[in-house]
């Protein structure tokens, strides 16, 4: 172990006098107490023990009560096989969490599978890694199994080592794998060992009767790093992710993580574990529950708008999540369209090519967030979009 992460280590006991570290005097913070106001009415104060807490140097995997907390929730919601054998890291973020787990596990030259579609800046944190991105064909609804089982027989250069995927309301196209196609993907890792790195901020916005399971579920083998974020339920600003893996996966990730960041914000930390302990699992499942309400209904409101201006222009599928992908008719590539004649609508878009390994390839689809629309607006943009498909079709 490092050094510095040894010292930290052994400050967490409370009989040892710690002169070695590079502690300031909390005494000395100009913060001393703070509050904040729940949705609900409440308030939620963070007394002067727990400013100090929030405001000085934290273990690396996190403050212990909210690895704790944490721990404990993803043991009642996935319960992992061997979940005693596993650890919890907390990130800075789900994309912190990403970039530790490719620079731990990818090396120069080794194969890393992905989906010929998925969120843009793993292609860009691959790429400081040198790993080699190797693509995989999907569908309407995700990664195609079948597929992967191919691709992994062709490959012929570089070691396999990993397959990214978002499984729930993936990002871009909002679609949800089935449980029949998880176990496919895991028997399939299982054959070629590969670890599964299974990105899912998404996870509580999932709009059907029933969650799907995580792969951490399926998870005999000790071979699934499970991305987690508060970024889409909490806040963005929090920059609090977490990972959950075997636990020699999960002191490796500190590792890297303490020579990086040492940790994630005491501060988001110490404010997360107050709410969680506040609400505990069942109050908490409550508030994910009601936010996934309150997605759903805009997810409905921007699919009746395209039904009203964009049949016949436009394809797309309900999906989970918060992205619509509309596949624009009668155009090989919406770049121009997106950059130009959107742009001059004040209609800011996003188009498809950006989720591909090369962007610069041509892409018919356009991914719409609809996290913050409203009836009024969801409307517009789809009237917008009816005058812009005219317009480039002229």
């Amino acid at each position: 172990m490092p050094f510095l992460s040894r010292l930290r280590s052994a400050s967490k006991a409370s009989t040892v006098y710690n002169l070695s570290s590079g502690l300031p005097d909390p005494e000395l913070f100009p913060f001393k107490e703070a509050s904040f106001v729940l949705q609900s009415g409440e308030v939620l104060p963070l007394t002067q023990h727990l400013i100090e807490k929030a405001f000085q140097y934290s273990p690396t995997n996190g403050i212990p009560e909210l690895v704790k907390h944490l721990t404990d929730f993803t043991a009642k919601l996935f319960a992992p096989p061997h979940m005693s054998e596993r650890g919890l890291a907390i990130t800075a973020g789900g994309q912190a969490a990403l970039h530790a787990v490719l620079h731990t596990f990818v090396d120069p030259g080794d194969c890393v599978f992905v989906p010929e579609t998925t969120y843009s800046s793993f292609f860009s944190t691959l790429e400081t890694t040198e790993g080699k991105p190797v693509i995989v064909g999907k569908d309407r609804y995700g990664l195609r199994p079948d597929l992967l089982r191919d691709t992994l027989e062709r490959s012929s250069s570089g070691r396999r080592k990993l397959l990214y995927i978002i499984p729930n309301a993936d990002n871009p196209t909002g679609s949800t794998l089935t449980k029949e196609r998880r176990q496919e993907i895991y028997d399939i890792a299982c054959v070629y060992d590969l670890l599964i790195v299974e990105d899912d901020p998404y996870f509580f916005l999932q709009y059907g009767s029933q969650t799907h399971p995580s792969f951490l579920s399926l998870d005999t083998a000790g071979r699934v790093l499970r991305i987690d974020s508060f970024s889409k339920i909490l806040g963005p600003g929090l920059r609090l992710g977490y990972i959950t893996a075997d636990k020699h996966f999960t002191d490796k990730i500190c590792t890297l993580t303490a020579a990086v960041t040492i940790h994630a914000s005491s501060l988001s930390q110490v404010v997360v574990s107050e709410l969680l302990d506040r609400c505990g699992y069942e109050g908490f499942m409550k508030v994910t529950r009601d936010i996934s309400l309150k997605y759903l209904e805009k997810r409905d409101m921007v699919t009746q708008a395209a039904s009203k201006h964009l049949s016949g222009l436009c394809e797309w599928v309900e999906t989970d999540g918060m992205f619509l992908w509309l596949k624009v008719l009668g155009l090989e590539d919406v770049t121009e369209m997106v950059n130009h004649t959107c742009r001059e609508r004040n209609l800011l878009v996003v188009p498809g090519s950006i989720f591909q390994l090369d962007a610069t390839q041509p892409s018919p689809y356009i991914r719409i967030n609809f996290a913050m629309i409203t009836p009024e607006i969801a409307d517009k943009v789809m009237r917008a979009h009816t005058h812009t498909h005219t317009h480039t079709h002229r």
